[in-house]
C-alpha cells in the first residue's frame, strides 16, 4: 500500500522502535513496501527503475553468491562501488551473507585504501570488473546469478567507514545497526519541525543520489534517511555539473543534499551566464523581491518564487526541487541567497564520520537561513562549546568505535568535533576547522574559510585559501587553478579581480601571497579542498605554484596560446589539413573546404577533448578557431 511519507514515517518508526534495532530490522522494514520505487536513473541509452522488491530479490541472489563463496566468516568485505544499484546490492548482500562491508572511499589515493584493507584483514573487494585495490575481486554481476540461499539467522550487524581524510591519516569508524537506527529515528523530529522535507512534487519524493554513499553525508541523510521510507533515490550517470541539471529535470528531483563544491559552480556559471547577458542586476533585483515574498509566505513562496524566476529556474533545477541541504564545509553567503531567493529551500546540515548528522537549521524563513547558521541539535544531541569555542557533542549514535593508524580508540561521551562555532539563541555558526586557522601577523587567529567566501572568481576553475610557509611564519595565502589553456586575458581578469577584492578586506584578514598553479587543487570528485593534502601536495611538488606576478600564458598572445593550438589542431585533423593551413581566423567552411558532416565531427571532438558535454548541442554555432576558443574558454 502506497502510503504518504507522513503515514510511512509514523509506521516504519513504530516498527523499528518495536524491534531490536540491528541491522537486519532495519532492512527487513525499508524493503516491505515492495511495490515503491527504490531507484531510478539513466544510464546513457535509457531510463531504468528498479521497486523495492526487484532489488529485494537482487540483494537475496547476491547474499546468496557471497555465501556460498565465503560462508558466513563475519569478516569484512571491501564494497568498491559507487553510488548505483549495484552499490544497494553489495552493501545489503554483505550483510545478509553474514559478512560486514567496509565502504570504499574512491577518492583516496589506493596507498591509503590498501593500508586500511590490511588493517581490517580485508581479503576480498566487491566491485563491477576488476577491483583497483589490493584484493581478490568479487564481481556482483556474477554473484547475482546465485540460486542458492542464506540462512535468517547469519544477518551481520555491524558497518564500516573512513572518515574524508582531510590529514590524509588512517581513520575508520565502525557502526552497528543501534546507532543507524537512532539516526533514522531522527527523521521524525527533523519532519515534526520543517515539514516542508517530507513534501512530494506530482506525488512523488526523489533524492538525488549525487553524495557517496561511503561518505558519512551520504550513507546517512540521502540513503537511510529516504529508502527506511519508502522514497525513490536518482542515480547519475557522471558528476559534471551539466549531467546533474539535466538530471534533476529529467526526473523532477525533489531533494538534493550536496556540498559546497556544487552549489558554488552552479552559482558561478549561473552568474557568468547573467552577466554575459547583462541581466545580473535584474536577477538580484528578482532574488532581494522572491526573498522578501518568501520571509512573508515561507508556506507557498518558494513555488512562487520559482515561477517568477522561470527564466532562470527552467535552465537550472527546473520546478520540482523543494529541499536542498548543504553540509561539509562552509557554503559562501551569496550561493545561500541565491538558491533560497530561487524557491530552492538551502538548508545547512552538520555531521561527521564520527558522529553522524546532528543537526540542520530548519526554520521556514530565508531569512533565518541565509545567516548560514547549522541549526541546534537533534532531540537526541547534546552541543557544548569548550573554551577555546570548539564544538563538543554527544549523542546515542556516535560510532562504537574507532581505528586511527590501526590503533583503536573508545568513543569518547562527548567528542570534540574540532570546528570553531559560535551560539546565538541556541542556533550555532562554523568558524572553520581549528587545525585550518592560520596564525596572522599581529598574532590573531584568521579562519581561512570565511576569508575565501569572499571571492567567487568566475574565471577560476578553483581556489583555495590557507597558510603557506613565508619569512614571517604563516601567511594567509591564496592558491587558484586555472585551465592550462587560459589565455594572457583571462589571467590578467582573475588577477584584476582578487587583487580587487582583496583592497577591501581588513588589513588584519587580506591575503599577502598569490599564486596561480594549473595542477588540480583536489580530485575532480572531490567533496571539498583539503588544506593539509593541499600542502602535502605543495611540498612534494605535485602542485606547482607560481606568483601571481609571474605567470603568462605559454605564448603571450591569445592567437598562439595552447588552447588556440590545441583547436587549430583538432581542426586540421579532422580536415586532414596541415596546421599551418588552419589560422586563427580560418572560416572551416569557406576558407578550409569543411563540409557539414565534417563540422559536427570537428564539434564533437572538441566537446569530448575539452568535457563540454554540451557543445555539440549548442544552438549558436562558431565556424573560426578564434570564436570557438572564445566560447571554450567561458566554459573552463
Amino acid at each position: 500500500m502506497n502510503r504518504n511519507l507522513k503515514q510511512y514515517i509514523r509506521y516504519n518508526r513504530d516498527a523499528l522502535l518495536n524491534s531490536q534495532k540491528q541491522m537486519k530490522d532495519i532492512f527487513e522494514i525499508m524493503f516491505r513496501q515492495g511495490e515503491n520505487i527504490l531507484c531510478e536513473g539513466h544510464d546513457g541509452f535509457r531510463v531504468y527503475r528498479y521497486t523495492y522488491a526487484q532489488m529485494h530479490s537482487r540483494i537475496c541472489k547476491t547474499a546468496a553468491g557471497l555465501y556460498e563463496k565465503l560462508g558466513a566468516k563475519g569478516a569484512y568485505i571491501a564494497l568498491e562501488l559507487d553510488n548505483s544499484p549495484e552499490w544497494i546490492m553489495g552493501f545489503w548482500g554483505i550483510l545478509m551473507s553474514g559478512n560486514k562491508p567496509y565502504l570504499v572511499n574512491l577518492r583516496y589515493p589506493k596507498s591509503l585504501s590498501d593500508g586500511i584493507l590490511k588493517t581490517l584483514n580485508i581479503r576480498y573487494s566487491l566491485c563491477t570488473g576488476e577491483t583497483g585495490l589490493e584484493a581478490e575481486a568479487l564481481d556482483i554481476r556474477a554473484l547475482e546469478k546465485s540460486t542458492g540461499t542464506v540462512p535468517e539467522t547469519v544477518f551481520a550487524d555491524e558497518i564500516a567507514f573512513s572518515s574524508s581524510a582531510t590529514s590524509m591519516n588512517e581513520v575508520i569508524c565502525f557502526y552497528t545497526g543501534a546507532q543507524v537506527s537512532a539516526q533514522i529515528l531522527n527523521f521524525q523530529g527533523i519532519v515534526r519541525e520543517c515539514p516542508r522535507i517530507a513534501k512530494h512534487y506530482k506525488g512523488e519524493l526523489k533524492q538525488l543520489a549525487f553524495l557517496p554513499f561511503y561518505h558519512v553525508f551520504g550513507l546517512f541523510a540521502v540513503y537511510f534517511w529516504f529508502t527506511f521510507f519508502g522514497r525513490t533515490l536518482v542515480f547519475l550517470k557522471d558528476y559534471s555539473a551539466d549531467t546533474i541539471l539535466k538530471t534533476v529535470r529529467r526526473h523532477r528531483v525533489t531533494h538534493i543534499f550536496a556540498v559546497p563544491m556544487l552549489w558554488h559552480t552552479v552559482e558561478k556559471q549561473l552568474l557568468a551566464t547573467v552577466r554575459e547577458q547583462g541581466k545580473e542586476e535584474k536577477l538580484q533585483k528578482g532574488l532581494a523581491l522572491m526573498t522578501r515574498l518568501q520571509n512573508s509566505f515561507p508556506g507557498i513562496g518558494p513555488e512562487i518564487a520559482k515561477w517568477v524566476l522561470r527564466e532562470v529556474t527552467g535552465q537550472l533545477f527546473g520546478p520540482s526541487v523543494l529541499f536542498c541541504i548543504n553540509g561539509g564545509s562552509y557554503l559562501r553567503d551569496s550561493a545561500m541567497a541565491l538558491f533560497n531567493g530561487l524557491g530552492y529551500c538551502m538548508h545547512n546540515g552538520y555531521g561527521m564520520s564520527e558522529i553522524g548528522i546532528t543537526s540542520v537549521e530548519l526554520r521556514k524563513q530565508p531569512r533565518h537561513r541565509n545567516l548560514n547558521s547549522i541549526g541546534h541539535p537533534f532531540d537526541t544531541v547534546q552541543y557544548r562549546l569548550d573554551e577555546q569555542g570548539c564544538l563538543l557533542v554527544k549523542s546515542d549514535f556516535l560510532c562504537t568505535r574507532k581505528l586511527v593508524g590501526g590503533v583503536e580508540h573508545p568513543t569518547p561521551e562527548w567528542f570534540a568535533t574540532g570546528d570553531l562555532m559560535h551560539e546565538q539563541d541556541g542556533h550555532y555558526f562554523i568558524h572553520g576547522r581549528q587545525s585550518d586557522v592560520v596564525i596572522g601577523e599581529n598574532g590573531e587567529n584568521i579562519n581561512p574559510d570565511t576569508v575565501e567566501s569572499l571571492f567567487l572568481v568566475g574565471k577560476a576553475k578553483m581556489l583555495c585559501v590557507l597558510g603557506l610557509p613565508g619569512q614571517n611564519g604563516q601567511e594567509l595565502s591564496m592558491v587558484v587553478q586555472l585551465s592550462p589553456y587560459s589565455s594572457e586575458s583571462t589571467i590578467c581578469a582573475i588577477r584584476e579581480e582578487v587583487y580587487g577584492v582583496n583592497a577591501t578586506l581588513p588589513t588584519a584578514t587580506s591575503i599577502r601571497k598569490f599564486y596561480f598553479t594549473t595542477d588540480d587543487l583536489a580530485p575532480p570528485t572531490a567533496v571539498k579542498v583539503s588544506r593539509k593534502q593541499l600542502l602535502t601536495k605543495i611540498n612534494v611538488g605535485q602542485v606547482t605554484l607560481t606568483p601571481f606576478a609571474q605567470m603568462r600564458s605559454a605564448e603571450g598572445s591569445d592567437d598562439n596560446s595552447p588552447l588556440m593550438l590545441q583547436v587549430r589542431s583538432i581542426i586540421a585533423k579532422v580536415l586532414e589539413l596541415p596546421i599551418e593551413q588552419v589560422t586563427p581566423t580560418s572560416h572551416i567552411f569557406f576558407d578550409l573546404g569543411g563540409t557539414s558532416i565534417q563540422y559536427f565531427s570537428i564539434l564533437t571532438a572538441l566537446a569530448e577533448h575539452f568535457s563540454l558535454s554540451d557543445y555539440d548541442k549548442n544552438d549558436t554555432y562558431r565556424y573560426t578557431p578564434k570564436e570557438i576558443c572564445q566560447y571554450i574558454e567561458s566554459r573552463l
